[in-house]
Parts: C-alpha cells; structure tokens; sequence
C-alpha cells in the first residue's frame, strides 16, 4: 500500500501541531507501507529527503497573508497535481479543511477515482470577510469534499459539530475520531541540561515555568503573563521565570509590550520557534507546564509535557477532559480567568509534592496516547477503504 499524505506545510520546515502530527504519523506507517509526504517548501524548487522511514517532497509555494493577528497564511502550492500523477498513491490523506493542498488532493482524487480522505484541525476566524469566505467555501466546496471523501477525521467535538453544520448528506458512518497522539517514549527521559540552563540564566533556587504555543490570541498567552504579574507583585515570588517556546503567529509584538509595562523582563524568556527534538530538553528543566488556551482539539504540547511526566496546568475547555481528572493528572483553570490561573500556578510553585505526584500521573495517562495506537487504528482504516475499493 502506497499512502500520500498532503499538507500545506511539513516538518521540519515548519514547526507546529499539524506539522508534528504528519511527522509522527508518517514515521509510524513508514513501518508497514510506502509513505510519501508531500507539502509546500520554503524554497522555489522542489526537493527530496527521507525522514524517519518516510519520503518528504516540498514544493514551491507562495504564501498569501490574509490576517495579521492572529496570522494566517494562505498557500498555493504549484506542482502539486504533477506530483500526485507522478507519485500514483493507492489513496491520499490530506490534512487541513479549507486550504489549496486539500482541495487540489481531492480533485486529483475525483479524476483519477482512488480513496480521498481528510483530517480536520481547529481554526477561527474573527475578521468578519474571512468569516464570510468561509461560508462561501462550505457552501461550495467544503460540502462536496466531506460528502465524497471516504473517511473524515476530527479529534474534538467542536470540529464534529462543524463537519455536520456543513454537510447536507447522512455520512455520519465515515466521521471517525482521530486521537492526536505522540510518540510518548521520546518524552519519557526529560532530565534537565545544564548548557541550556546556563544559557538562559536559570537556577536551581527558581521555579521554572514553560509552555510551547504558537503565539496567537486564542492560545491565551496573555493571561499567562497578566498571572505572573500578580504572584510576583501580591505574593512576592520573584524567584520564578516563564519560558515561551513557540512561533510568532501576529501576537508576538503585544506580548512584548505587556512584558515591558509589567516590568516583567527578568521573569520572561521569549525563546522562539525550536526543532520538535528540541522540546525534550526544555520540559527537562522545566518544573510546571502551562498551557492558557481558549480554544484547543487537543494540543500536542500538552501530551508531550505529560509524557515527560510534568504538573500540567491547562484551561477546562471540553477537550481537557480526555487527558486530565482535575487534581489528579493536572490543574484545570477557567479559560480567560487571570485569578485562576494564577492560584493554580502560584499552588504548583509552593508545592513539590504535588507537583512531583501530578506528573507521575500525568505521565500514565499520556501513555494512552501513543502514536503508534493511533497508527495503527489509522492503518486499519486505510486498508478497509481500500478493500472496500477493489469489491466496488
């Protein structure tokens, strides 16, 4: 079985959830099949590499912004057609609902009628002509590409009741929930480093604080900082330092602005985007994970800082209950709520114990997650549609 998995961007170009979760997919399938990824490039001419088992092909591509905060990015891939009539995949998964690389992967599959199916990852639009196109899209197109597709995955309810506001067919038979999963094993050894310590200026006598986002406003971040402003001002803990790891999606400038008003310069690290190998080794000298989203499916960095068995503090939206029992594989806080946020922190700082029996627990559930369930229960789909196939 040769599979093509699409995507608008790919690791290790670009760094993000979407990008990590093709990666760990791919390099899981790569075991038992012929696996191809194939995405947009930063470069203006194609290229080839082997990666984990797998094949990546980037494309030239240009990039159209649309939104400046949060930033989105519309992409036109070229070549992307030529390069499935090359590649001849018995079936193409592609990931993303409403960008250029699913759509063409689906009208590549309608001509050539082989298996077409799609992942569906979470996004908002605040602009009030983004939220029109939109409409405009499902209407269109969004609705044939559900209602043909031969499988559908989504991983939070939200995105299962926007799949069944866009449809006008019963296909609730093929709507499968995708759990996005991690290798956990990567996370398991997290031991803190002494060159990164030193490079940032970190002690042992400090409580370190980490989340890895991309820096948008629906991750929350801002929360975060208004949070840490108030433990360091009404409980005078000064001895605390926040690291953001993670790209500049249009928030970055506003966040560095309320650092600088709440005088918060020697308590923030602003690191910036990292290799996905990288992260081991910041939840290795991490103490608290902290993740203040307002909207999630399910975050991957949150199941990487459990795997490497870290007290997790996140917002109680309804994805939070798959992974975490409040008090006991983690802290939940209300979701744009400063004061909760900060006594949950401000908590995990003043208690090790907790902290220590947490991420024990965090760690035993995250094992529930491993991307190699996930594979495999995608692979089984795989080779149903395609038996499917052949008995048509």
């Amino acid at each position: 079985m040769k599979v093509a998995l699409v995507v608008h961007t790919a690791y290790p170009d670009f760094i993000g959830g979407r990008e990590h979760h093709v990666h760990y997919l791919a390099s899981r399938l790569s075991q038992t099949d012929e696996v191809v990824v194939i995405a947009g490039g930063k470069t203006g001419k194609i290229q080839e590499r082997k990666i984990s088992g797998y094949r990546l092909i980037t494309l030239p591509m240009i990039s159209i912004k649309v939104s400046r905060n949060p930033l989105q990015i519309y992409r036109i891939i070229w070549k992307l057609f030529p390069i499935l009539k090359i590649e001849k995949p018995d079936l193409i998964h592609a990931f993303e609902y409403g960008s250029y690389s699913t759509d063409v992967t689906y009208l590549y599959s309608k001509k050539y009628n082989i298996p077409f199916m799609i992942t569906v990852y979470g996004y908002q639009f605040k602009n009030p002509i983004l939220k029109f196109l939109k409409i405009v899209y499902n209407y269109f197109i969004g609705r044939k590409l559900y209602e043909e597709a031969s499988g559908v995955f989504y991983s939070s309810e939200a995105q299962y009741r926007e799949i069944l506001g866009v449809i006008r067919k019963d296909i609730r038979s093929k709507i499968v929930f995708q759990e996005n999963c991690i290798p956990v094993n990567n996370f398991k050894y997290a031991v803190p480093k002494q060159d990164l310590l030193k490079s940032y200026n970190l002690h042992d006598n400090e409580i370190k604080l980490l989340t890895v986002l991309r820096i948008l406003p629906r991750k929350g971040l801002r929360y975060l900082v208004l949070a840490l402003e108030k433990i360091i001002k009404e409980n005078h803990l000064g001895k605390i330092k926040l690291l953001i790891v993670g790209p500049d999606c249009g928030e970055l400038k506003n966040i560095k602005t309320m650092v600088k008003k709440a005088k918060l310069k020697n308590n923030i690290i602003i690191v910036g985007p990292v290799a996905p190998h990288r992260i081991k080794d910041f939840l290795g000298i991490a103490d608290i994970f902290v993740l203040p989203s307002l909207y999630e499916a399910l975050p991957l960095a949150l199941l990487e800082a459990m795997a490497a068995g870290k007290a997790v503090i996140f917002t109680s939206l309804p994805c939070a209950k798959k992974v975490i029992i409040d008090e006991k594989d983690g802290l939940l806080v209300k979701p744009a709520d400063v004061d909760s946020l900060k006594r949950a922190i401000y908590r995990l700082c003043c208690d090790k114990e907790l902290r220590q029996r947490l991420g024990y627990n965090a760690r035993k559930k995250a094992i529930n997650f491993d991307y190699q369930i996930e594979a495999t229960k995608l692979r089984q789909v795989y080779t149903k549609i395609l038996l499917d196939k052949v008995e048509e």
